[in-house]
């Protein structure tokens, strides 16, 4: 059994006792670490939000359904997201592709959206 709470007692409403949540919730810590390797505050919201929403949703939800829950997010994380970033010299971003989305075949790069007006510009 693993135990799987924050050190803070004020943070935890409840542990996460299951290993296969814990490996789980692992691996997505790992496909966060490999897709936003440059973006530490990105990789820890993602741990903290996730590991908060398991724990208020603990109780109403399945075992399987946490970790498959977990293993969609994991997916999404690892083959969904093409981390970026500004250069402002040339007032455009950089995609940082990573060898393991350019094998998976075709990858479509919407421009971001702009930060005033939410929308995203017309290529």
């Amino acid at each position: 059994q693993v135990e799987w709470c924050s050190p803070l007692p004020y943070r935890c409403g409840m542990a996460i006792r299951s290993i296969r949540v814990a490996r789980a919730y692992r691996e997505l810590c790992r496909a966060a670490a490999e897709t936003f390797a440059a973006d530490r505050l990105a990789q820890r919201a993602l741990r903290m939000q996730t590991a908060t929403a398991l724990r208020q949703n603990g109780l109403q939800m399945k075992e399987d359904d946490m970790v498959n829950d977990l293993r969609s997010g994991t997916d999404f994380v690892r083959y969904e997201i093409v981390q970026a970033s500004y250069q402002p010299e040339s007032d455009r971003y950089k995609a940082h592709l990573r060898q393991d989305l350019i094998q998976r075949g075709t990858i479509d790069l919407q421009p971001p959206p702009d930060p005033v007006t939410g929308k995203v510009p017309e290529i």
